[in-house]
């Protein structure tokens, strides 16, 4: 079958100059206000409250200095000048109060089961999301950051060509979404008969497609240094797709493995004399 391209040409580069106009244009505005809400709640919350914690998780601390601890850290993040809202996800913060809940209820009764059932949720509940949040957070932040400190050491002349590469890297990544859907859609259009594209354009899709894969592809290798500095995750490409896609379903994935195993809680500090 001959498919004159010069039909579909006009169409399809309005769609993706269109599309990456708003990738690439609309969306910064977006994107400076999100850098700046991230830069303020790693400073102010995740930040110390990551780091708060690993301190209150420390192996070699006695009961009673662990307790201390815990006390300090739910007095500064429940008192009334609190930047605990900064965490901007209500999931995380309902998790944080009823913790809080949770801890003065122990307070009250010092009772063991109490105390087990408190610590798991702050190790697997909250302290997995706030590492979570903070890993996310750094990451977005000096995402790119090894990869310019590499580049701006070059000459001025290998700076142009490994800009450009990642510029191209780029694009054809987002040609290759936009070619997703402009199959998905010529197809739905095609196989319902609603003529809304020309008769062969899914076809002409399809070819978009594997060209932009191809040349993705093909790019991959002069930007592999890109790729390896700006990658601050040890986790496998499949895991980083899956988390950005559906991170509950993977987040439900992971908690379906993990045990209520009771053996690692630290030993409660025994109050006996109000005074202690």
């Amino acid at each position: 079958m001959d498919i004159d391209f010069t039909n579909y040409l006009p169409i399809a580069a309005a769609i993706i100059s269109a599309t990456l106009g708003y990738m690439f244009g609309i969306r910064t505005k977006k994107n400076d206000r999100l850098i700046q809400l991230t830069q303020e709640n790693l400073k102010e919350v995740f930040s110390p409250m990551y780091h708060e914690m690993k301190k209150i998780f420390t192996d070699s601390l006695k009961p009673k200095d662990r307790e201390l601890m815990l006390e300090k850290f739910f007095e500064k993040y429940i008192g009334e000048d609190t930047p605990v809202y900064k965490l901007g996800d209500l999931e995380l913060l309902d998790t944080f109060y009823e913790l809080n809940d949770k801890y003065e209820q122990f307070k009250l009764l010092r009772k063991e089961e109490l105390w087990v059932e408190f610590w798991w949720e702050f190790e697997f509940k909250l302290r997995y999301k706030i590492k979570d949040g903070y890993r996310n957070s750094t990451n977005l932040l000096y995402r790119d950051f090894t990869w310019q400190q590499y580049i701006q050491a070059k000459p001025y002349w290998m700076k142009f060509y490994f800009e450009s590469m990642k510029f191209l890297f780029d694009t054809t990544k987002g040609i290759n979404v936009i070619s997703i859907i402009l199959v998905y859609f010529s197809g739905c259009f095609k196989i319902f008969d609603l003529g809304l594209f020309p008769k062969d354009f899914w076809i002409f899709s399809l070819m978009i497609l594997g060209l932009s894969v191809t040349a993705t592809f093909v790019l991959m290798m002069p930007n592999i240094q890109y790729i390896t500095l700006s990658s601050n995750s040890k986790q496998s490409l499949l895991r980083q797709v899956i988390k950005k896609m559906i991170p509950k379903v993977l987040l439900k994935w992971d908690n379906l493995f993990i045990k209520r195993n009771y053996d690692n809680v630290p030993k409660m500090y025994e109050k006996k004399l109000f005074e202690d």
